[in-house]
């Protein structure tokens, strides 16, 4: 997996206990925000104005608004075989991807394109973000102007939401070579597909009633309805997504008093997700280095299905509570 090379410096968070990149994540844990700034700093902030204020027409634009109809294609997940495991462990909210959707489908409108590079989308998230103080929100960056932040924005959400279908994305050239992500980000065009825009033009919570805390990010009801419907469809295509979240709610359901703990020692004992771990993982030669490591990635994916469960209304969203208030 792109997410994993020979060049890592693979850390524990020392909070949540997540395995990550601290080269990619050199400001602190990118699941719990241990080590980070909640606030970014008084430099940034007064760059950030100073932009903002030389740019009257972005001020202006309301790019969290509704976005408008779009002529665009149909979405298909991207699937190289069927798998529970397609999304990244650290994705543990739908908001950063909405936003992205909702932004992108607002600027094609404004500018009257077809594609938008993801250069200019991402220029336009950072001073949204800031603008609009969603920094200490779930899955957002708590500081827009670190690259490790951003590049977190597109290595797991605009990817996770490309690789379910709400994201056309294309080469601003005719050959595309390894992780499309990896190009400059000028030559990479995106748009949302049909299904993305479904999505992106349902009313939000956070942006359509401008709530402000991690209490109140919670997808509507109809936003519920509308992903586990969507999360349905791609399952039948082998985006196994809605597959793996029915299966931790079938367990918790059977749990006397879940926990954390309980969700976390399932994926350590789940053969489909050890396997999962063994296709790409360099530890396979050393059995106590690779037990580890599969413990970290279980923490991971645990916090983040829990997260995804909570934002679908299945779990109650409370710190530490496991109480289960809806189904998938």
């Amino acid at each position: 997996m792109a997410f994993f090379s020979s060049h890592e410096n693979r850390v524990k968070c020392g909070k949540c206990g997540t395995e990550f990149d601290l080269s990619k994540n050199s400001i602190g844990c990118p699941l719990c925000g241990f080590g980070k700034n909640t606030a970014l700093t008084n430099e940034m902030r007064s760059s950030t104005e100073s932009k903002n204020s030389s740019n009257e027409n972005h001020l202006m634009q309301d790019y969290m608004k509704i976005p408008l109809q779009l002529k665009l294609p149909k979405g298909q997940p991207r699937v190289e075989e069927p798998s529970k495991f397609i999304l990244w462990g650290m994705v543990n909210s739908y908001f950063p991807g909405k936003f992205m959707l909702r932004l992108n489908a607002n600027l094609l409108n404004e500018m009257n394109l077809e594609y938008l590079p993801l250069s200019t989308l991402i220029e336009h998230a950072q001073r949204e973000i800031v603008k609009r103080n969603f920094m200490n929100l779930k899955g957002f960056p708590n500081d827009p102007g670190s690259d490790a932040s951003i590049n977190r924005q597109v290595y797991h959400f605009i990817d996770s939401f490309y690789k379910m279908g709400l994201f056309d994305v294309r080469l601003n050239r005719s050959v595309e070579k390894g992780n499309i992500w990896n190009e400059d980000w000028k030559n990479i065009l995106i748009r949302p597909t049909q299904e993305g825009l479904e999505f992106a033009q349902l009313k939000n919570r956070i942006f359509d009633e401008f709530k402000l805390s991690k209490e109140d990010q919670i997808l509507t009801k109809e936003e519920i309805i509308w992903m586990k419907k969507y999360l349905e469809v791609i399952d039948n295509k082998g985006f196994k997504e809605f597959s793996l979240l029915r299966e931790i709610d079938r367990f918790i359901q059977k749990q006397k008093n879940p926990s954390a703990k309980n969700v976390r020692e399932w994926f350590m004992v789940n053969l489909e997700f050890i396997r999962y771990v063994r296709e790409w993982s360099s530890k396979n030669d050393d059995e106590k280095a690779f037990n580890k490591q599969l413990a970290n990635l279980a923490q991971t994916f645990s916090s983040g299905k829990i997260s995804l469960l909570r934002e679908l209304g299945v779990i109650k969203n409370k710190r530490n509570d496991y109480t289960l208030i809806g189904a998938i």
